[in-house]
């Protein structure tokens, strides 16, 4: 299969741009996106949090595995300020700590581990 090569001055970048590579890394962060996506709903009962897989541009590297909520935050404007809780934790009304889930993190220790042979 023929691809049309665009050269990016040193043969890693011009590598890493072309499209089967792209697709590669799409796929990957596709598979990390499910598995954040089950752990999640094995966590959460209620509320609109979901994970979201992106491609960058054509002509811009990598992926993104984002994990989003509805900002419950009383008129204040602060993007997925529930999701960073859900991922790092927070402090309840009652001041008692709540653990984050990590999810996001987890997800990115496992495939660390697995490509190193490790898991």
């Amino acid at each position: 299969m023929a691809h049309e090569i665009t050269w990016f001055g040193n043969v890693e970048d011009t590598v890493s741009h072309l499209e089967p590579v792209r697709r590669a890394v799409y796929g990957k962060a596709t598979g990390m996106g499910r598995e954040a996506a089950a752990s999640l709903a094995r966590h959460h009962k209620t509320g609109a949090a979901h994970v979201n897989v992106t491609l960058a541009p054509p002509y811009k590297l990598d992926a993104t595995v984002e994990l989003h909520d509805a900002d419950p935050g009383g008129g204040v404007p602060s993007k997925d300020r529930s999701a960073l809780s859900i991922e790092f934790g927070h402090t309840a009304k009652d001041g008692t700590q709540v653990p984050g889930l990590h999810i996001l993190g987890n997800v990115m220790a496992q495939n660390i581990a697995r490509a190193r042979g490790k898991r």
